[in-house]
């Protein structure tokens, strides 16, 4: 495991866990804990369960990897859509660092780099078809195109999109109806401030360059984001809480 483990793992614990409640399970594997200021150092903590091979320590991550996923489950389980974006793309993380543990520790990227350049539809389609969880698309405008390009996702789809009335196609409802004939499970919010296009999918983020519903016209480049990517996720979560839902 690597930086990118420890970065997945300090937002989990911080996300997870009190310090109160950390220290104590901390204290049950003989596993020191520094402090900066009155917050307990969740990076330097992170760093010394990844990097180091004292029993103690691998002991204790296996622990904490267990309760984390079972947090982040409940979290999703007992929620809405809304408060738990964040949630839907942690847990896809925390199983492969699980994963990574029972292969004792084998020096694997942890969500490297995977950017797209698609220039037509079905590229589009089957970029969404890798979908293993719900998706978020966060774009400025939706249309027919949009629906052309996830066509082929099999799971629950949330859209957010801003207020404008550009943001929307013409005839946008007839649109969404016909989508939903074979995929029934979407929701749309509308928020007063967006302009920003991100896609949330197997516990990935990523931002495109343009609109999905203009692919017919221009390529798009897909760029992952990889540290700002719970940043990014949290802040779309506060808009997706802020945003009005759409009623056909």
């Amino acid at each position: 495991m690597g930086t990118k483990a420890i970065e997945i793992l300090t937002d989990a614990i911080k996300e997870y866990y009190g310090n109160y409640e950390l220290e104590e399970l901390c204290d049950q594997f003989n596993v020191d804990v520094d402090y900066l200021g009155v917050n307990l150092n969740h990076v330097k903590l992170a760093n010394d369960l990844v990097r180091h091979d004292r029993h103690s320590h691998q002991e204790l991550l296996s622990r904490l990897l267990q309760d984390l996923v079972q947090r982040c489950d409940q979290r999703i389980l007992n929620s809405t859509w809304e408060s738990n974006v964040f949630d839907e793309q942690m847990k896809p993380q925390l199983k492969k660092l699980q994963l990574l543990l029972v292969r004792n520790k084998k020096p694997i990227q942890i969500a490297e780099a995977k950017n797209y350049y698609l220039k037509a539809i079905s590229e589009a389609k089957k970029f969404f078809s890798s979908a293993q969880t719900a998706v978020t698309l966060v774009d400025t405008q939706f249309g027919s195109t949009t629906f052309a390009c996830l066509e082929n996702v099999q799971h629950p789809l949330r859209l957010l999109t801003s207020r404008e009335s550009k943001a929307l196609a013409d005839g946008f409802d007839a649109i969404l109806r016909s989508y939903c004939s074979s995929c029934p499970d979407v929701e749309i919010r509308r928020h007063v401030m967006l302009h920003d296009r991100y896609i949330f999918f197997n516990g990935r983020c990523w931002i495109a360059s343009a609109s999905m519903d203009t692919l017919a016209r221009n390529p798009i480049s897909v760029v992952e984001c990889i540290d700002l990517k719970a940043a990014v996720a949290r802040e779309i979560e506060r808009k997706w809480r802020e945003a009005e839902k759409y009623m056909t």
